[in-house]
């Protein structure tokens, strides 16, 4: 009984593949045939092209115009056939350690400048830092938190 079975599934496989053969045969006929009588149209038209420019520059120029036309649709077709894309370049895993302590150092800041207090008296003045003060400071606190991230991070 499984003998009979197993013949029967695969008589019933090789049937499903030699119909979907005969499907691939029937459609690879008809495209060669598409593709012979689009060649005789498109002969057809350049012959047209041609005998439209005769009047106007003459048997050679019009004939030059039209077969440079097509080298010229020729070459973009072939350069647009074998033009291969670049490779996305992966980032390295430390460059994206980099940028992931850059935006934690980066928010952490933005977060203690919006949760700090009040000055407590008004009568209380600083004299205000010098220009570019804060923005040093700032620029250096994210970049020792960084390193200490990087550093840290390999040594766990």
């Amino acid at each position: 009984m499984w003998k009979l079975l197993l013949h029967s599934g695969v008589g019933l496989a090789t049937f499903g593949v030699g119909r979907r053969i005969a499907q691939i045969k029937r459609t690879v006929t008809y495209l060669a045939i598409a593709g012979i009588v689009a060649l005789l149209g498109a002969g057809a038209l350049v012959a047209a092209a041609i005998i439209a420019l005769v009047p106007y520059w003459g048997p050679l120029w019009a004939t030059a115009a039209v077969g440079g036309g097509l080298l010229l649709v020729a070459i973009i077709v072939a350069y647009i056939g074998t033009r291969t894309q670049r490779p996305v370049k992966q980032p390295t895993p430390i460059v994206d350690r980099v940028r992931a302590e850059l935006g934690a150092a980066g928010s952490a800041i933005a977060s203690a400048r919006a949760t700090r207090p009040a000055p407590q008296s008004a009568a209380v003045v600083t004299p205000p830092p010098p220009p570019g003060a804060r923005k040093k400071r700032a620029i250096n606190m994210v970049l020792i938190a960084t390193l200490a991230g990087v550093v840290l991070g390999r040594r766990l």
